[in-house]
């Protein structure tokens, strides 16, 4: 679960770094990196971790990694990438969340094994980046100050990594991340595929879970009225402030964005209203981040009049602030007990029952055996987030959103696959901004998908050959045996080397509400060998 996935999508242009890499030609000792086993855990995988110097920078840059070996030898050729986003977030949240081969025991720090961990489809590395994210370290002050400078230093280091790794550089690579890794995924595959310093690599497919690889406006406010109106069961959000919301899609012409995308094929460009919510640098997205963001903007709206006053006349949202008011309100009558109890923007289903495994994490990671276990002996205490990376990065010039050119060129010129994927329980980045950034991103010859995403997958087969039908709602009496691979499991589509999957009743981090059909997704759609 990714904490404060802030801002998803930003515009500066970005430039590819240019450093001096030593070639990848022989093996180093490895034997310094391997796990032997950690504290109060089940029998792990064969695993190294550790933490390599990131080239040509500062003493004390150090990026962290925690490499699995394939449990299953027929998926041996796959080499499976993790990045969790924030930014700056570490990536062992998605590995003990419901990825990796271990996951924590209940509300406890007592570690047990995941049946549905990606190491049975490949080896799997975990990488905390940028500097100073998780067990990573950085020179003071900080030195990364933008996604440039992000990028550069994940090729650099890679670079390094295999070194110590050579064997890994001519497997078939699946880069995959969830949240703001919608940026760091299409910006490093981008990277490791051109350039002067790009590298001999088989990148195969590119995976972004609840993603922020689109157009600002279009991933948020654009997308919220229509969210908040298909989810009225779990938001319990009342008429007069329905009301208000269709009012400022009607106003904002975000009703008319939304029409011109439910047409399938797309029609033509779909322009997306300028600028709403000062592309949202300043709204508050998670309450335990205060130190990184502005609390001031939040008025509390809780009134159609607050409302509308917060949607319309907010002096630090800008106009047509829907997605800020609406995450403003929820906040505030949840609070006040009007609305959802301990209502989470990552999962709407969320109640104060839910156990947050964050501070699990932190707790268990802090530990000097487990430390040590993993070759990162000094004493700091390990934090799943890193707050000083998100404001910096949230501070700086935005990259230019993926979806514009970058996703494009790597489907279309660099024939690698990209498979993006929602959860429903998601109104951080939620599945009708998704659907609309696909319908305006165009590949391989052509915008958007031609059929609007119906077919069913199921919670054993992701990629069926034939569905029967397109609603949750309907699927189980059209089935004809309650078998497992029966379930379904949510709506997908997959035309010229994309491919979508709405997941029914996930949240931001789809894996921990559905462990067992996201490995469905991965060994069906991901590591599958291409179809012609």
């Amino acid at each position: 679960m990714d904490i404060a996935a802030i801002l998803y999508f930003f515009h500066v242009v970005w430039a590819i770094p240019r450093y001096f890499f030593l070639p990848v030609t022989q093996s180093s000792n490895i034997s310094q990196f391997k796990v032997h086993g950690l504290p109060d855990s089940p029998t792990l995988p064969p695993s190294w971790a550790g933490r390599l110097p990131v080239p040509e920078t500062q003493d004390g840059n150090e990026i962290f990694f925690w490499l699995f070996e394939a449990e299953d030898a027929k998926y041996n050729d796959n080499l499976i990438i993790w990045f969790n986003g924030g930014p700056g977030c570490s990536s062992l949240i998605g590995l003990i969340t419901g990825n990796g081969p271990i996951s924590f025991a209940g509300n406890s720090t007592r570690l047990e094994r995941n049946p549905y961990s990606w190491t049975r489809l490949g080896n799997v590395l975990y990488v905390d980046q940028p500097v100073g994210t998780g067990f990573s370290t950085a020179s003071n002050p900080y030195p990364v100050k933008d996604n440039e400078r992000v990028t550069a230093d994940l090729v650099r280091w890679l670079h390094s990594f295999l070194v110590y790794f050579p064997h890994l550089q001519s497997k078939q690579i699946h880069l995959m991340g969830e949240s703001y890794a919608g940026i760091y995924v299409p910006y490093f595959a981008e990277a490791l595929m051109e350039g002067k310093y790009s590298l001999p690599l088989d990148i195969r497919s590119m995976s972004l879970g609840d993603g922020s690889w689109g157009n600002a406006a279009a991933m948020s406010s654009v997308a919220m009225g229509a969210y908040i109106h298909s989810q009225l069961k779990l938001l319990k959000v009342p008429q007069d402030i329905q009301s208000t919301f269709s009012e400022a899609d009607r106003t904002c012409g975000f009703d008319n964005v939304l029409d011109q995308a439910a047409i399938y094929p797309p029609r033509g460009r779909i322009q997306i209203p300028g600028n709403p919510e000062n592309i949202n640098y300043r709204r508050k997205q998670h309450r335990d981040l205060t130190s990184a963001l502005n609390d001031d903007c939040n008025i509390a709206p809780s009134t159609p009049a607050t409302v509308h006053s917060s949607i319309f006349n907010s002096t630090c949202y800008g106009p047509c602030a829907t997605f800020s008011t609406a995450s403003d309100y929820m906040y505030t009558v949840s609070a006040a007990g009007s609305g959802p109890e301990c209502f989470d923007i990552y999962d709407i289903h969320n109640d104060c029952s839910t156990v947050s495994p964050l501070p699990l994490l932190g707790t268990y990671f802090s530990r000097a055996d487990v430390r040590a276990a993993l070759h990162v002996r000094d004493s700091d205490a390990y934090s799943a987030c890193n707050a000083t990376i998100l404001a910096t990065l949230v501070a700086a010039p935005p990259p230019v959103p993926p979806e514009y050119s970058i996703l494009p060129k790597l489907v279309t010129t660099h024939n690698i696959s990209l498979h993006i994927y929602n959860g429903e329980w998601d109104m951080l980045i939620n599945h009708i901004g998704t659907e609309l950034s696909i319908q305006n991103m165009t590949w391989g010859g052509a915008q958007g998908f031609s059929e609007k995403p119906h077919q069913l997958f199921y919670a054993d087969n992701a990629a069926p050959a034939s569905t029967k039908s397109s609603s949750k709602h309907t699927a189980a009496t059209t089935l004809t045996a309650a078998t497992a691979t029966d379930t379904a499991a949510g709506t997908w589509a997959a035309e010229r080397g994309v491919s979508y999957h709405h997941f029914w009743e996930a949240g931001h981090s789809v894996f921990v509400n559905k462990p067992r059909e996201v490995f469905a997704f991965v060994r069906d759609v991901v590591v599958a060998p291409k179809k012609d």
